[in-house]
This record gives C-alpha cells, structure tokens and sequence, in this order.
C-alpha cells in the first residue's frame, strides 16, 4: 500500500506548566577561547514554581540536568573568577533533549551576561523520531467529532494528537496507526508510568485525561531510547498540568447543535410534521454536544496556616461531555399481522432452481423458496432421503405454537405500515452520553533536591444505549463506565550529578455489561436461567437461513438480550518505576527499571441468561442439505412460533480472573564524543507474561491428546488446572539493542545529521475482557434440519430437577466435553471455545530505523527530511489461526484423499454431505457415519470428514497465533516556522510503502478491519 499525506498546521504554541516523566538539559560549560570548565554549578530554575534544580559541570566541561519536569526554565553557571551566565525561556519537553552551551565571560560573580533566546529547533542530541504537542494545539483541532458508540459522540480525545504526526493515522481508537504498525498496539503513559487499557485497547476514550489537563503530549514513533518500551505503533507520554506560583484559571465550552449541521439527505421534514409548508426541508435530528470546564491551579495558600509560595502547588481541572441525541428516523422490521397468526404465505418466493431447472423433491412436489414444512411430518423418502410436508397455505395452526413465543411475540409492537420489511417507525427517542473527568495534581518541593507529586483523575461514562425498544428483550446495554488513574512522582538529586527517580502508580476500569432485570418466569418457564434478564435470541446467524430474520422477507430484526454480560469486569493494575541518572565526564549514563501487574477480575453472566438460537431449517425441507439450489426453504421466525431453537447455550454466572505482568530493565548512555557528536546507546530487556486464569481453569486445545468422546482421535480439550501443564509459553530473550547518533554538520552548526536503529519489543496478545469467556458453556441443539427436543417453552434444560434427567452444570468442570453429544447418539463437530497459540507468549518484535538531516533555514525555521523504516514479526494475527490448526492443503487433499481442488467435480464432492450417493461412491466407508467418529451427523460435509480433526471445525483465535509481519518504509519531511507572539506554523509531508500480512491491530479474538492475508494456505508452522 502507498499512501501519500500532507499534514498542514498553524497553531498558537503557548508555554504550559507541568510535571510528569522528564525532560533534559545538557551541554558544555567553555570560557572564551574554547576551553572546558570543570566544577562550574549550574542551576535550572522553574519559572513557574521557582523550583531549583542542580548540577555540575564534569572534568570534561559538560553537564546533565536530567528529570526536569516539562515547563519553562531559566538556566544559570556560576564559578568563582567568572561572570554569571543566565539563559532564559528555555522550554522543556517530555522525552527531549536540548542542548544549551554557556561561554562564561572573565568577571566577577555580581556581573552576569543573559542570554534571551527561545529553544532551538534542531534536535542535536538524540537520533529518536518523536513530537511534542502542546494542550493548545489539541485544543485547535475538531476533537468533537470523532464518532462513538450509537451513533454518539465522544469527549475530547487527547489521541487525535496522531493527526499532526507525520506517519500516521487516527480516525477513532479503533483505527490508530503510526509507521505502518498495526491499529492499537501503542503504549500509552500518563505521568510516566502505565495507563494503557489492557481490557480493549481499542477504547482508550472511557480512561483518557481531560485534554485541559494535559500540559504536553510527547509521541516518539521510532528509535526512542532504552528507557521506553513494550510499545508498537507509538509511545505516549501525557504530562499533566501542575500549578505556579500564580493563581490561574480557565473555563471553556466546545459546542455541537443540529442548528448547525445539514440535514439528513433523502429525507423530508413534511412527512413528520404533516406540515406541507416543511416540503423539501431535510430532517435534521436533535444533536446537542458540549465539552466543557474549567480548570484552576496555584499555590497551595491556607491563609495564616500555610503559604505554599515557592513550595507546594495544586492544579484541579473537570472536564464534562454531555450529548443529547433525539432520534426520530429509526426503522426496524417486526412481525406482520399474518406472520403474528402463523401466516407466512407473504414469505413464499418463486419456485428454487436446481441445475438450472426448477426443483422438485423426492416426490415430485415443487421446492418453493420460505415454504414452512410440518417437523412432525419428517420421515424418509423411497430414495432414503429426509423429505417433510408443507403446512396448508403455508400457515402454522395456533395450536403448534409455543406459548413462550407467543408470549414474548406479544411483547413485540406491532407495524405501522404493511411492509414485509422496514414495517415499522421507531418512535422518536432520547440518546444521550455523558463523560464526567475531574483530575487534581499536587506537587511539593521539601528543598532544591526532593520533589515529589501526587495526580489522580477519574473518567467516568454513562449512556443508555437507547434503541429506540423499551421492551424487556431489548438488547440495549446501558453504559457505566469508571476509570480512576493516579500517580506518585518522588525526585532525589543525590548530587549534582546524580539524580534518582521513583514512581509508583495505580489505574483501575469497569466495564459492566448487564441488561435491565427481568423475571423469567413471566415467560412460563418452569426452569428459569441463573440470571433473571431476558433471554438471548439473535435476529441473525452466520450461516444462510440462520436467525429470526430474513433480509428479504422480514420476521423480527433486532436482537433480543445480549449474549455477553458481566457483573462486573475490571482492569486493576498497580504500576511501579525507578530510574537513576549518572552524570560522569562526557557520558550521561541512566538506568532503570518498570513493573506492570495487571488483573481482570470478572463476574461474568455471558450466555447466563440462556441463548437460543434459531435457523429456517427446523421449519424447512431436509432434502436440500448440499443440493444446489438457488435458496432455502423454512422460515427463522417460523421456527421460533414452533418453539424449535437449532442451538441452546447456557452457562453458569462465574467469578474469574485473568492476570499478567511484565517487567522491564534497561541502562542507557549518551556520549558527547565532541561537540558536534553525540552517540546515544542503551540495551532494554522485557518480559511479558501471558494472561493466565488464576486456578488453571481457562481451557485450550491439546491437538495431540486422544479424546476418548470420539474414539481416541487426537484432539482434546484440557485445563491448566489438571493437566500437569502450562499453557504460558513466555519468551525469555526480548533483549532489544538500541543506537543513535546527533551529527552537527558545518561550521554553523545549522544542519544536524541524525540516525537511529533499535529492536523494540511489544507485549504479548491481552485482552482482558476475554475474562468473560473463561467459563465453559454448555451446548443442545441439533445437527443440520433435525429437531431438538428441547423446546422453547420447556426453558432451562441443565436446571436443577429438569424434566430430562439431565445432570446440572457446575463451574468449574474439568472433564472431557467437547464435541458435545448435543442429542443421543449425535456429537457434531464443534471446537473448543478456546485454543492458545504455541507462540502466543511471544511479544511483537521490531526493528525500527532513520536516517535524515535537519537544518536551520534561517532563525526560528527549520526543515527536516528522514528516511523511516521498520520490520515486524511475531504481531498477533487472529484470521490466520481459526483454520490453520485443522486446515486441509490442497496437497494434504491429493496425497491422502486423491482429490484435486483443481478439479470441479472434487471441489463439488467436498461441499455435499456424506451420506449423499456421490460421497459413498467414492468414500463407501463413509456410508456409516460412525466411521469417522462415534456420533458423526451424516449431514456433515465430506470436507469436514476429512479434517485432520473432523471433531473439531476452525480452531477460534483466543489467544495468538504470532505469525503476522509488517513492513514499511517511508520519506517523512516537516518544515516548522516560529513566528512573533506564539505562533508556530508547520508543515509535513510522507510518502510511504508497507505491506502487512496477517495481521491488522495487535488485539487477538477481535477481527481486524484491514487484515491481508496474501495467501490463503501462506502461512508459517
């Protein structure tokens, strides 16, 4: 893919103040003729706070200030015999290095030379591809426009930072891309330490600071120091706002109002208003957004108790989103009157055609499309095929309806037109979403050598989801959503050069997903579920015919209840880093070290509430399973009015948790080899643990293990917790070398050349709501067009006392269940929930690389131009797992099967069921079905059959597998302009190259939206 895009910005760069992970001031301390100074004292001084900062030039003349909070600064050097040197409006910045010589002046103490000039552009001491980005230009970009959840807006989105980067690519937290690494595999800091949602990283919204309270973003997108780790596309660091010495304060308001919005195209305002003065006026809906606050911050004055001037500071932001959204152009499908009585002769289609004839079954009666055939009718017909007879007027007599169904049929509204689909005007309804984030910093200097901070914020969401439904099956979940996030920052300077840092941290999320309660013995169930919300019914399935709604011949579209539900489901993750900065001759050597332990404790209700699930073929004709038609017979709701689900799920409400960690060390050095040349070198090493359920009760697939269900065939479920195994496959060497160089070109000193190259690694695959599929569920149903016999009205079937004997569940259940014996004598394939990769354990690995050149136009310009490239392996790819572990190759095929997919009859024989003549023509063993495994359908597919598995079908991608690679290369050029009075105009420009295979975001189980795949048997063993 080559994707071109030029990012043009002007914006007010206004100086803010904060603390948060540090920036640095280094450089060389000379006197006139060019010679080195030892032992001159330096001092930086926050010009906000007034806070001191110490060092010491070395025997070599240079000097480190390391740990400075990000904010403005004023540097002097002092030593006796010499004029004091004073550099003002110095700006600091996350992550950064600036490089500030002082020439001191033969004189006295009490004689000073100032020097007033801004920051330098040019980035003269690091090879790292990196920006920093101030509130103020967040603040001038349309950060109210990103779409949410519903049809919903969100609040201020601090991410779309990722707009003014050259590289990269943001249009939601779904889809954040930099330097063609996959969506969502960014690392995210706030204050330094961890605040990346390892419940989804998708959504980062619902844990996000207030953009007010954020001084800086600093995003470093290659070739960042060894300090920075377990990132892919992206490091964030947030620094929040601190207060000064000077009272200040802000209030502000983004608004959103239909007032100023278009109208909807296609529509016309009369039709609602039945005002004809309105003809040709578009529909605009009620859309009310505001994002505001205030924010206030200073010093902490108590009157005559405490005066905090010089030493003690507070900052306090609040930040609320509200959005009101009236919707009055919602439709959906529901039931017609005669489908309501059982009358589905609406439905019928024209005849279905077969080989290019109309078909006809065994007994020479037409096959027309959606015709309801009587289940109890089946039987065999003379040619050994399954055939059933049509309902008279394709209409269901009352007196086979399940009286569940008609119950909650009667909860359904009735059309307001007499169309089959798109039958029915949601009436006019009331949306809303509001995102409330207060946040607070205090900071404290006890002296000039120990600072310490303290932040916390929480992020709190709520919305009702609505849809338009009141009803008790609606499906819509209400959001409430709550984030806490705070931090400890402590600073020593043991010396002046010496400096020790330490950080401790705390971030928690919940995510409950549960419905509005519900009794379910108002359904007339005499075994009710083990959560009283309504049951799941989907309106749609994956396979053809599968569902209570038909697109072309309507039935009931939305989904009633909701399948996945939790109690509770939280991201609890204490955090903890240190760091020491060693200043010593020309070397600026710092090393440290990170701890993440991270928890997703759950209380899950997913398939609690019972889920049925029904399909067109328990109301259809079983003599077309693997004909070749051009449609189906039966009808989705047809089945649900007869009470006949294809599948059952239920599963107990289960307490889990999910954990995992990582640990990092690095030591790094930067060398100021001479003046001009600076080399930065460092090595990092990760370890990530994979998620682990704490008792070994998560399950996965041993493909090696005899499963005694289906006559010791290799293939069989097992569990952490009884299979004297681990399923923690962690990898031990994630060493990653990292380098760069800073070259001062010329005499100048104008031009800068700058190259890097490391290997970074990521983290291994997380997703913490997967925590709600710990649990096993359970599974009836029925294999192809046959019918269970468990019925909707019969309700909970593993109930306590149920009146088919059935056993109970329990959680947690160790023994062997998979395939299920659905009915007796019937175990269809069906594949573990949950199968870990071999490598799953195994974090992402990148080598990223540049090489450009910087250079100073003129004062206050400077444009730059850098080759950027990188390689990664090891990234999760979801969609090359669900089949690869039980996949037939066409060479498996030939060598094995002696069949050629080249060949259309071959490609033909492994879409139709066994027990059809042609499969036993070529395969007579297959003529009993048992042959493959006891309780193999006959129905099954020849393809499936013959699966190195057959109990089992696609492996589901839980975890892993690590087989997708990314590259890419690319020109990226930035131009930036300092202009009078804060304003700063810039300019970039990329051109790049990448390919991808296999992978498309980092977070395993969810389907990326780009994933490419280049082949389809193209994949690594």
């Amino acid at each position: 893919m080559k994707t071109l895009s030029v990012i043009c910005v002007f914006v007010f760069s206004l100086t803010a103040f904060g603390q948060t992970d540090r920036g640095t001031i280094t450089g060389t301390v000379s006197d006139a003729t060019g010679a080195v100074i030892p032992g001159a004292a330096i001092e930086a001084k926050n010009v906000a706070t007034g806070a001191v900062y110490q060092a010491g030039s070395s025997e070599t003349g240079n000097y480190t200030l390391a740990q400075l909070p990000a904010g403005t600064y004023e540097v002097s050097v002092n030593l006796p015999g010499f004029r004091k040197f004073v550099r003002a409006g110095i700006v600091v910045e996350v992550a950064r290095i600036l490089r500030i010589d002082a020439t001191l002046q033969v004189g006295t103490a009490t004689e000073a030379v100032t020097v007033e000039a801004e920051s330098p552009l040019l980035k003269t001491e690091s090879g790292e591809i990196s920006q920093n980005i101030a509130t103020d230009q967040l603040n001038n970009l349309p950060v109210v426009t990103l779409p949410g959840l519903g049809g919903l807006g969100n609040i201020r989105n601090p991410l779309q930072a990722v707009t003014l980067l050259p590289g990269a690519s943001f249009y939601n937290d779904n889809t954040l891309r930099i330097n063609g690494m996959p969506s969502s595999s960014q690392a995210i800091r706030v204050e330094g330490q961890d605040a990346t949602n390892g419940m989804w990283r998708q959504q980062n919204q619902v844990t996000q600071a207030g953009i007010d309270a954020i001084q800086e973003v600093a995003v470093q997108t290659s070739n960042y120091a060894a300090e920075y780790g377990q990132a892919g596309g992206g490091y964030f660091n947030y620094t929040m706002k601190s207060g000064t010495n000077q009272f200040h304060g802000s209030a502000y308001d983004y608004l959103v109002n239909e007032f100023l919005n278009a109208g909807i195209p296609f529509t016309d305002r009369a039709t609602i208003t039945n005002d004809p003065a309105k003809a040709g006026q578009h529909i605009r809906n009620t859309q009310r957004k505001n994002d505001y606050g205030f924010s206030i911050g200073g010093p902490i004055w108590l009157g005559k108790l405490y005066n905090g001037h010089g030493k003690s500071f507070f900052f306090f932001n609040f930040e609320q989103y509200r959005e009101t959204q009236f919707v009055n152009t919602g439709i959906a499908t529901v039931p017609t009157l005669a489908y309501r009585r059982g009358d589905f002769s609406q439905a019928l289609l024209p005849q279905l055609i077969m080989n290019g004839q109309p078909a006809v079954d065994p007994l020479g009666r037409p096959v027309i499309g959606n015709t309801i055939y009587d289940p109890r009718t089946t039987r065999l017909a003379p040619d050994g095929s399954r055939i059933r007879d049509p309902f008279a007027n394709n209409t269901i007599p009352p007196e086979l309806m399940d009286p569940v169904a008609l119950k909650i049929q009667s909860m359904i509204p009735l059309p307001t037109n007499n169309n089959v689909v798109n039958n029915y005007v949601i009436p006019g309804y009331t949306n809303f979403r509001h995102t409330t984030i207060p946040s607070f910093k205090i900071d404290h200097n006890f002296n000039d050598k120990n600072h310490l901070s303290w932040y916390f914020h929480q992020t709190h969401t709520v919305s009702p989801n609505a849809n338009g439904f009141t009803q008790p099956f609606t499906e819509a979940i209400s959001q409430d959503e709550v984030n806490y996030t705070t931090r400890v920052n402590y600073d020593r300077t043991i010396s002046p050069t010496t400096v020790l840092h330490v950080g401790l941290g705390y971030f928690q999320y919940n995510w409950p997903q549960v419905l509005q309660d519900f009794d379910q013995s108002k359904l007339g169930w005499a075994k009710n579920y083990y959560v009283n919300m309504f049951p799941n019914i989907p309106s749609t399935g994956g396979a053809v015919g599968a569902g209570i709604f038909n697109a072309g011949r309507g039935g009931f579209s939305p989904n009633m209840g909701f399948n996945l539900l939790d109690k509770y489901l939280k991201d609890i993750k204490p955090t903890a880093n240190t760091n020491l900065t060693l200043v010593k001759g020309n070397h600026s050597y710092k090393m440290g070290g990170e701890l993440i332990i991270e928890g997703f404790p759950t209380v899950s209700y997913s398939r609690a509430t019972g889920v049925y699930n029904f399909s067109a073929q328990q109301s259809g004709l079983p003599w077309e399973d693997g004909q070749p038609l051009n449609g189906t017979t039966g009808f989705g709701y047809a089945s649900f009015l007869l009470g006949y689900p294809n599948t059952i799920n239920a599963a107990l409400v289960s307490n889990v948790r999910l954990g995992n960690h990582s640990l990092a060390g690095y030591i790094q050095d930067s060398w100021k080899v001479t003046r001009k040349l600076t080399l930065e070198y460092g090595l990092r090493y990760d370890f990530v643990t994979l998620l682990k359920e704490q008792y070994g009760r998560m399950q996965s697939a041993d493909f090696k293990k005899p499963n005694p269900l289906v006559n010791n065939l290799p293939g069989s479920v097992i569990y952490e917790a009884t299979c004297n195994c681990s399923f923690n496959r962690n990898y031990h060497y994630a060493f990653g070398p990292r380098f760069a160089l800073a070259y001062q070109i010329g005499s100048d000193a104008k031009t800068v050349l700058r190259l890097g190259s490391g290997v970074i690694y990521g983290t291994a695959p997380n997703l913490g709501n997967l925590t709600r599929s710990v649990a096993d569920f359970y599974t009836l149903g029925v294999p192809g067009y046959a019918l269970t016999k468990y019925a909707l009205s019969d309700g909970n079937p593993f109930a306590d006392g149920n009146r088919f004997g059935n056993p109970s569940i329990f959680f947690p259940d160790f023994s062997q269940k998979y395939p299920y014996e659905i009915a007796p004598g019937l175990r269809p394939p069906q594949s573990p929930f949950i199968s870990i990769d071999r490598n799953a354990g195994r974090p992402p690995r990148q080598i990223h690389w540049s090489i450009g050149l910087q250079r100073e136009v003129m004062p206050n310009l400077m444009v730059e131009a850098a080759y950027v490239g990188n390689r990664g392996v090891w990234w999760t790819a979801p969609l090359l797992a669900k089949e690869n572990y039980n996949s037939l190759t066409p060479e498996s095929l030939k060598a094995t099967w002696g069949l050629d997919i080249t060949n259309a009859a071959d490609r033909a024989l492994l879409t139709l069921p066994i027990r059809s003549p042609q499969v036993i023509a070529r395969f007579p063993n297959l003529a009993n079905s048992n042959s493959v495994y006891p309780g193999f359908p006959s129905d099954q597919s020849l393809i499936q059959a013959l699966r190195p598995h057959p109990q089992w079908i696609g492996i589901p991608p839980f975890l892993g597998p690590e087989l997708g690679d990314t590259w890419y290369d690319s020109l990226q050029a930035k131009a930036t302009q300092r202009f009078s009075r804060g304003l700063t105009g810039q300019v970039a420009f990329t051109w790049q190259k990448e390919l991808v295979l296999g992978t498309g975001t980092d977070t395993s189980y969810q389907v990326p939206g780009n994933v490419i795949i280049n082949d389809i048997f193209d994949y690594k063993q």
